[in-house]
């Protein structure tokens, strides 16, 4: 299985982060602090998350991402969210639940593609 990597990307312009399989919840939020800190770092308003190869997060991750990732993401500029979905049916489930009324609540635009090169295509186009 491949390694989660986390990694700025200058042609994008915005941070980049492939999740794979299943994560602790503690790896996640490690993973969740290193993106913020690139972030904010380059100054970046976009972020591309691939969680293609993503399993469910668990009930401690989600409520960290709601009450701790997304204000420290918005507080840190970011604007534009591409997600490439989750195969796996729950993995999306996951994602989908993490994600509830974000442009409502945080002004994060997200937008969700099948395809990598589409969701690099949007981000540049931003």
């Amino acid at each position: 299985m491949k390694e989660t990597k986390i990694y700025f990307s200058k042609e994008l312009n915005a941070v980049v982060c492939e999740f794979n399989g299943f994560l602790k919840t503690e790896k996640f939020i490690e993973f969740g602090f290193e993106t913020n800190n690139l972030l904010v770092k380059h100054s970046a308003q976009k972020q591309l998350n691939n969680v293609q190869n993503m399993k469910v997060l668990t009930k401690e991750a989600h409520a960290w991402v709601d009450e701790v990732w997304y204000p420290k993401a918005k507080a840190s500029g970011l604007k534009h969210f591409a997600f490439v979905v989750p195969k796996d049916v729950f993995g999306k489930a996951s994602m989908d639940a993490v994600n509830v009324n974000i442009k409502e609540k945080y002004g994060i635009n997200i937008k969700y593609f099948t395809d990598v090169e589409e969701a690099k295509q949007w981000l540049i186009s931003q």
